[in-house]
């Protein structure tokens, strides 16, 4: 995997915003699955970091990875608690890279389902 989108990856699943920031270009696009577009580092890690405060219990698998040189196609699951459900997202998100920065990025989902959380005798 390339070392820029492995530590995108690993900086997303630990809420690392200074690390992440600093494998996505200054004018870093992201484009999301509902039509909504970022543009720039700045934009991107505070849409992140505000984001990622009301998520609880945020999990990060990934399945599979192609890589394509300056293009990666990673699929994953993002996972979170949702009330008294689990919610399971699996996507694909395309990343473009050039000398050693993330440029592009953008989400696609598959799926996203809920199921009960177990509970705690």
């Amino acid at each position: 995997m390339s070392p820029p989108v492995e530590v995108y990856l690993d900086a997303l699943a630990a809420n690392d915003w200074d690390a992440l920031g600093r494998v996505v270009a200054s004018d870093v696009e992201r484009i999301g699955p509902y039509g909504d577009i970022y543009n720039g580092r700045a934009e991107y890690v505070t849409f992140l970091r505000d984001t990622f405060a009301t998520l609880r219990a945020y999990e990060l698998t990934i399945s599979r990875v192609l890589d394509a040189g300056s293009t990666m196609v990673v699929e994953l699951r993002e996972s979170v608690d949702d009330g008294d459900d689990r919610l399971h997202t699996r996507e694909a998100v395309v990343f473009d890279v050039l000398d050693g920065v993330i440029t592009r990025i953008a989400v696609y989902l598959q799926t996203s389902i809920r199921e009960p959380r177990p509970r705690s005798v």
